[in-house]
């Protein structure tokens, strides 16, 4: 018998000998000065015996010891002074755990964690002096009576949380979910069956025991199963979901995350009008039509959140319900529907998801990215060289944050960034950077190496916490976003609209394709260095580039139209009008596919690939002395500069002729000269020549007498 038991006559719980036998000692963490850790089980029953502890009797083992050399907080100590032994002890093995497994640091066990200790102790004292165990309570009417107590005792039990995002909203304060939080807690440490025994599942437990990968950069650690209701469904989506986690075929733990989201709804659902049913066998047509009805109207009254769709809601949950109720099929499971999905699920049953736009892609525009630049300075110090390994390289955030020590890769002087990325299961991916950013890359490894060890950053992470809740884990993603999204209206980041721009990680993905399509770079490279198992989506950046270059186009025409007459001269079309949107259709149509580009301008006649008078284009007198009608001048800068040459080139020629009396060649050349002047002056400010274009509205005019559509 110990100490703690010859001094306390309590009834032995069921998790006695767990929680004093935990209390009873300690695994000792020493870093030594290679970076190695040392550990050793310290038997010291310090935690168990005293309702005192004390910040300096805890700060001298070496697990704290850092954290202690740094703490400068008022609370001294930690009082556990509630009048139930057992309830006591229960609260200890809590307060304990939490310390030991770094969920919380000495500055919070010893200040925040403790007031509301002592205000739950009081509590307790009041109403629960005889209680076998807090897990003996009933934790949502005990949480009711915990915050009405609050509340007459005059303690604030709710929050404003202020989110320079979505504005501020109202929340349970900290003191108010204490004893929630401490229940829970309590009850998964004291469940010691085996992880898929039990209806909530942590995939922390799960990933060391058999290797279920989970998203570092994420907190969505837990599925709660017990969130179905119906025990006997419970246990078979238990199965179906173990089955699925350790299958051949992966399926990771977002997909899970989902697939018990949407299943959950539905499950929930037929046992609310089936409450006999203890399997899904009799499930019919008219059992998913009522929850066909049942779900739209979910979807519109609980999707609440500014980015939410209720379409794409709609379409993944029954996409996931359908999936199960096959695979309960095709592993003959015994609660599977009698009847096929097929009938009892139809096609027509699925939405249409609405087609985005091809530029619909959430990209950061120029205009933004110009704006966040500039302030990139006042972004935390933290974010900034993420938002640039996320701009330069394409990554995806979750890739950037999993970045490790030796992510630079060098090669005959070129450097790249070398990862596995984990959503297309590429092994030792390369992408080539630039020398500024893997400078910035080499000093945030160097600065890693240097305060990292196998405790706190095992996995040599740059990106990496390193105390607290997240020690030894890359950064939260939502966090990164959130502080972009702070500096946006801090700083009032907009978009061309004038509106704050919201800033999404992936966007930054999106971008860097844009511009390696933008730069000129190939489609296959472009999906090669992005690791997109399918072209699809490297196309759509592609299609983004094109309507992009299709307004540029339009505004060009839009600032000046010009032609040349019957007689060759420039002149102007139109003046304070509109261009008809089928003669600008028709325009881009022929500079899309059919133009070339050539020392006079852009001849925009190559339907068939070549020109017969291509090997030496006479385009401007090609038409009897006149220019030639598919000839456009002033469509890129370039034409600018050619003209330039033209008219400096056919100025030398005059002079060379003239000082060789050859007036044929002087003659030839000043009309040449009066044709690139009037052409240059033309096209200089921005404006745009094209040959006949009334020529072309007549042809377009035929064509819809003819009944031929634009296109």
């Amino acid at each position: 018998m110990n100490k703690y038991t010859e001094r306390n006559s309590l009834p032995q719980n069921e998790y006695w000998d767990l929680i004093t036998s935990t209390l009873s000692s300690y695994e000792a963490r020493e870093v030594l000065g290679d970076g190695k850790l040392k550990t050793y089980k310290a038997e010291n029953d310090y935690f168990l015996v005293n309702d005192i502890w004390k910040v300096d009797t805890v700060g001298q083992i070496p697990n704290f010891a850092e954290l202690y050399k740094e703490y400068k907080n008022a609370g001294r100590k930690i009082t556990f002074s509630s009048e139930n032994p057992s309830v006591s002890l229960e609260l200890k093995f809590v307060f304990y755990l939490k310390l030991f497994n770094d969920e919380w640091s000495l500055s919070s066990a010893f200040n925040s964690s403790k007031t509301n200790l002592n205000r739950l102790n009081e509590y307790l004292n009041e109403r629960h002096t005889r209680l076998p165990s807090l897990l003996e309570l009933d934790i949502d009417k005990e949480e009711k009576q915990w915050i009405w107590w609050l509340t007459n005792k005059g303690v604030a039990t709710t929050r404003i949380l202020k989110n320079s995002v979505y504005g501020d909203f109202e929340n349970k304060s900290a003191l108010a979910s204490f004893l929630r939080s401490i229940y829970n807690y309590l009850s998964e440490q004291t469940d010691t069956r085996e992880e898929w025994e039990k209806d909530r599942w942590d995939v922390r437990v799960l990933n060391e025991k058999y290797g279920i990968e989970y998203n570092r950069s994420m907190s969505h650690y837990y599925v709660d199963i017990k969130k179905i209701q119906n025990e006997e469904f419970r246990k078979h989506f238990k199965k179906y979901i173990k089955n699925r986690l350790l299958g051949a075929r992966n399926f990771s733990w977002s997909a899970t995350r989902e697939c018990l989201r949407f299943n959950q709804l539905f499950l929930n659902f037929i046992n609310e009008i089936e409450p006999d049913w203890n399997g899904l066998k009799d499930l019919a047509r008219e059992h998913f039509e009522k929850y066909l009805e049942y779900l739209n109207h979910y979807a519109k009254i609980n999707l609440k959140r500014r980015d939410a769709n209720p379409t794409f809601y709609k379409i993944r949950n029954i996409g996931y319900v359908k999936t199960f109720l096959e695979d309960c099929q095709r592993y003959e499971s015994s609660i599977a529907p009698k009847k096929p999905v097929t009938k009892l699920i139809y096609p027509g049953d699925i939405p249409n998801m609405p087609v985005k736009a091809t530029d619909d892609i959430d990209h950061v525009p120029d205009f933004v990215l110009e704006q966040l630049f500039e302030h990139i300075n006042c972004l935390h110090p933290d974010v900034q060289p993420v938002v640039w390994v996320m701009y330069k390289t394409g990554l995806r955030i979750s890739d950037v944050l999993g970045l490790t020590h030796e992510c630079l890769w060098r090669l005959n002087g070129k450097s790249s960034v070398k990862t596995d990325i984990e959503k297309t299961y590429v092994i030792n991916h390369k992408i080539p950077i630039d020398e500024e950013l893997a400078s910035l890359l080499a000093v945030l490894i160097d600065k890693s190496k240097k305060l990292s060890n196998d405790d706190n950053n095992p996995d040599n992470f740059i990106f990496v916490r390193y105390t607290s809740s997240r020690k030894g884990q890359p950064y939260n993603q939502g966090w990164i976003q959130a502080k972009m999204n702070e500096l946006a209206h801090k700083k009032k980041i907009v978009d061309e609209a004038g509106n704050i721009f919201h800033f999404k990680n992936h966007a930054f993905r999106h971008t860097f394709g844009v511009k390696m399509i933008n730069g000129g770079a190939d489609i296959l490279t472009v999906q090669e260095l992005m690791a997109h198992a399918s072209p699809e989506m490297t196309m759509r950046y592609a299609k983004l580039v094109d309507d992009t270059k299709r307004k540029e186009f339009e505004k060009v025409v839009k600032s000046g139209v010009f032609s040349f007459d019957l007689d060759g001269k420039v002149h102007q079309v139109t003046e304070n009008e509109e261009i008809p949107e089928d003669i600008i259709d028709a325009l881009w149509r022929d500079e899309k596919l059919n133009a070339s580009d050539n020392p006079y301008g852009t001849c925009r006649a190559r339907v068939n690939g070549n020109c017969p008078l291509a090997a030496e284009p006479p385009c401007l007198t090609a038409n009897n002395g006149k220019p030639c009608f598919d000839l456009a001048v002033g469509m890129t800068s370039f034409d600018v500069k050619k003209y330039e040459l033209h008219i400096e080139s056919t100025a030398k020629m005059i002079e060379a002729a003239k000082e060789y009396g050859r007036e044929d060649m002087i003659e030839a050349n000043e009309k040449n000269l009066e044709r690139y002047q009037e052409i240059y002056n033309t096209i200089k400010s921005g404006s745009v020549i094209f040959g006949n274009l009334e020529r072309m509205q007549r042809k377009l005019e035929r064509m819809r007498k003819k009944g031929v559509k634009n296109g």
